[in-house]
């Protein structure tokens, strides 16, 4: 068993099982200090990138499936109150410099592009597969699977103060939802369908 993400670092993330990945990872979650909720979130998130990725992977697109559950899986571990900030200005930088630090360095892209300010910037949207699944599916979990329209309400319900974030980052946020279902092969439905979310 890999004893903490350093160590995972130093190896291929591919030569991991994945039992052994997302142990590592939720043991890196819990050194971090991340609230149980924080961890359940990031763990559903992982279960639904890595369905994804796979249906990418098998309608023949270049994915890399364990790179997009670990990226999952951290996404959120810069949202740590035991980790002191170097240059992070949010919670997604944050967490690029904790992958940083433990010596995974390819997933810092993918972590630090997975809120919505990435989606509507020039400099940080999603290009690779790896970032617009990680991307998508934070976006339809909370504590449980539920459509962007429902995401996007609640979060104009919560969050006024990010309401022009919201409204145009809505519409490329759609877009991207599509443009992922439908290159692998999925639909909505599907979704709810294999996580139980009738």
């Amino acid at each position: 068993m890999v004893g903490n993400l350093h160590e995972c670092g130093k190896c291929d993330i591919g030569e991991l099982g994945n039992k052994q990945l997302r142990a590592c990872c939720i043991e890196i979650l819990n050194r971090y200090e991340l609230p149980k909720g924080v961890i359940d979130h990031s763990a559903k998130v992982a279960d639904v990138a890595g369905f994804i990725a796979d249906r990418l992977k098998a309608s023949g697109y270049p994915v890399d499936t364990d790179r997009v559950v670990v990226s999952a899986l951290l996404h959120d571990v810069g949202k740590s109150k035991a980790y002191r900030r170097q240059k992070a200005v949010n919670h997604a930088e944050a967490s690029a410099e904790i992958v940083i630090h433990e010596g995974l360095e390819e997933l810092a892209p993918i972590v630090s592009g997975h809120i919505l300010d990435a989606i509507i910037s020039e400099n940080h949207s999603p290009f690779t597969w790896e970032q617009k699944v990680v991307f998508y599916a934070d976006k339809i979990v909370t504590h449980k699977l539920v459509s962007l329209e429902e995401r996007f309400s609640d979060l104009h319900e919560r969050r006024q103060d990010i309401k022009h974030l919201l409204d145009a980052a809505y519409e490329p946020t759609k877009a991207l939802e599509a443009e992922v279902l439908r290159s692998a092969g999925i639909s909505w439905d599907d979704l709810r369908v294999h996580f139980g979310e009738q």
